[in-house]
């Protein structure tokens, strides 16, 4: 951490190529944007989509550079990409700074963020930043989901749905029958009317 307490350009693209490498991202290496400082910005790729993620030291400094990095990745994916490739349509801005965003200005960040033109912004500042693993969640729109591996053991909310429904009409064991239809995709009726002694 940088001597403010607040996280470095260095430290935030290390993070960011840590999270986007593990969950299946190459660094794309020997390519830069074009006018873009070369230590402020890594390229990433996986099948689907391009991301550049971008450090700037200050939210003025993202501010001012936005339009310029975004104009940069458009202009390198329109050189390596086909129209026809898919991640040619995927383009992502991951715009990052440590620097605190005064409440007069948040409309310009938002502006940003929600500005879809061309490629998609992701925008994290030093309210979302306050630590290297922050940057995961900064970055969690990139990222597959992930199924929960979850023991049969562990208490779910669908393990615990017939005790929390169950009273002198419906009882647990009902309640039960359904949610395990529904576990293995079966139809809930039929299974409760199975289990209520029908055919």
């Amino acid at each position: 951490m940088s001597n403010n307490g607040s996280l470095s350009q260095t430290e935030l693209l290390a993070a960011a190529t840590s999270v986007l490498c593990k969950h299946g991202f190459s660094e794309v290496d020997g390519v830069a944007l074009a006018r873009i400082d070369r230590g402020s910005h890594r390229l990433f790729e996986d099948a689907y989509s391009i991301v550049a993620v971008i450090a700037f030291p200050n939210w003025i400094e993202l501010i001012n550079g936005w339009i310029e990095a975004q104009a940069s990745l458009v202009e390198l994916m329109s050189e390596h990409l086909s129209r026809d490739e898919y991640k040619a349509w995927e383009g992502y801005l991951a715009l990052l700074t440590p620097g605190l965003v005064p409440t007069a200005e948040q409309q310009q960040i938002e502006r940003i963020r929600y500005d879809t033109g061309r490629v998609r912004k992701l925008i994290s500042t030093g309210m979302q930043l306050r630590e290297v693993s922050d940057v995961e969640d900064a970055l969690l729109p990139l990222l597959p989901l992930q199924e929960s591996m979850q023991d049969s053991s562990e208490d779910t909310v669908l393990s615990r749905l017939p005790e929390l429904l169950q009273g002198p009409n419906l009882p647990s064991d009902s309640i039960r029958t359904v949610v395990d239809a529904f576990l293995k995709q079966e139809p809930l009726i039929e299974s409760l009317h199975k289990h209520m002694g029908g055919k």
